[in-house]
C-alpha cells in the first residue's frame, strides 16, 4: 500500500511564509528594543551617578563655604583677642620684671633662712611661669619675619635645658642627650627657635610630674635638620593629636594652650615643621624639622 502525499494548497504555504517573516521581524524588533532598553538603563545609571557626584560636589562646596565662614569669624575673633592679649602682655611684663628683680634680691637675703628661702623660690617659680605665659601671648600675636642664619641645634637645646633646670629638678626629670655630632647645623632664626624649644622642653617635663627621662637629640643630613624632644610621660590620646595645635586647647589645669600653636607658627615662618609621635602610657616625641644649610656649617657663622 503506497503512502499518499497531500499537497498543501498554495495560499496556505504563502500564509505560513508570511507568519515566519512576521515572527522574524518581531524577534528583530524585540532584540532592538532590548538593546535600546539596556542602553537607556545604562544612560539612566550614568545620569544618576553624574547627579549624585554633582550633589556630592555641591554639598562639599557648601560645607567648605560654611567652614571658611566659620574660620573667617574665628580668625576675626582671634585677631581681636590677640590685640587685647598683646596690650595686656605688655602691661604685665613691666611689673613682672620688677618682681623678678626683687625676688632675686630676696633670695640672696634669705640665704641663712632655708624655709623662708624655699617660699621665696616658689614665688620666683611662679614669676617664671607668668613670664613664660606672657612670652607665649606676645609670640601668638606677632607676625614674625625670620632671619635665615646657620644655627647650632645642640646649643639651642642646651639653652632650653638651662632655662628649665629648676622645673626639671622639682619633677625629678633626668636628661639624656644624643647629638649626631658636636655641632648640628640648621637654617633658622635663633630668636624664634629659642621659644619653640623652650615650649617643647617645658611641655615634656610637665608631662612627667612623677619623674622620668627627657631625651633630646639632634641630627642633620644634606637637606633637613631634626631636633627631637621625647618624654616618658602619659602620652597623647589619638583623638587629641591634632587638637593640641589649636589655640587655647589644653588638657592641663594650668596653661593657656598656646605653646604648641606658637611653636608650629614660628617653625612654619622658617620653612620648618613640627611633628608629633605619641603612645598613651609610654610618652611623646616632638620633632622640629628645619632646612639644613648647603655644605653643613663650613665657614658659616653659627648663632
Amino acid at each position: 500500500m503506497s503512502a499518499r502525499v497531500v499537497a498543501m494548497p498554495a495560499p496556505r504555504v504563502a500564509e505560513l511564509g508570511g507568519l515566519k517573516q512576521a515572527f522574524e521581524h518581531f524577534a528583530a524588533a524585540t532584540a532592538r528594543l532590548e538593546r535600546e532598553y539596556a542602553g537607556l538603563q545604562e544612560r539612566v545609571a550614568a545620569l544618576t551617578s553624574e547627579l549624585e557626584e554633582k550633589n556630592r560636589l555641591l554639598a562639599a562646596s557648601l560645607e567648605r563655604e560654611r567652614r571658611l565662614e566659620a574660620e573667617a569669624l574665628r580668625q576675626s575673633r582671634l585677631a581681636a583677642m590677640g590685640e587685647m592679649a598683646a596690650m595686656l602682655a605688655h602691661e604685665v611684663r613691666n611689673p613682672l620684671g620688677a618682681m623678678e628683680l626683687f625676688t632675686g634680691l630676696l633670695l640672696q637675703d634669705l640665704r641663712d633662712q632655708p624655709e623662708a628661702q624655699r617660699l621665696a623660690q616658689q614665688i620666683a617659680s611662679g614669676i617664671v611661669d607668668l613670664n613664660h605665659l606672657v612670652t607665649n601671648l606676645l609670640e601668638f600675636t606677632r607676625n614674625p619675619a625670620p632671619r635665615r642664619l646657620v644655627v647650632d641645634c645642640a646649643a639651642l637645646v642646651e639653652d632650653a635645658l638651662r632655662y628649665t633646670t629648676d622645673l626639671r629638678a622639682a619633677s625629678r626629670v633626668t636628661v639624656e642627650r644624643r647629638w649626631a655630632r658636636p655641632l648640628v647645623p640648621a637654617l633658622g632664626d635663633p630668636d624664634l627657635l629659642r621659644p619653640v624649644l623652650l615650649n617643647l622642653v617645658r611641655n615634656a617635663v610637665q608631662a612627667m610630674p612623677e619623674g622620668g627621662t627627657l631625651t633630646v637629640s639632634a641630627a642633620a643630613d644634606e637637606t633637613r635638620a631634626r631636633i627631637a624632644v621625647a618624654d616618658t610621660g602619659c602620652g597623647i590620646a589619638p583623638e587629641a593629636r591634632e587638637k593640641i595645635f589649636k589655640p587655647f586647647y589644653t588638657t592641663r589645669t594650668r596653661g593657656t594652650g598656646l605653646g604648641l600653636t606658637v611653636a608650629r607658627a614660628l617653625l612654619a615662618a622658617m620653612d620648618g615643621e613640627l611633628r608629633v609621635e605619641s603612645e598613651v602610657g609610654r610618652g611623646s616625641t616632638f620633632t622640629v624639622v628645619l632646612p639644613a644649610p648647603e655644605g653643613g656649617a663650613r665657614g658659616d657663622r653659627v648663632e
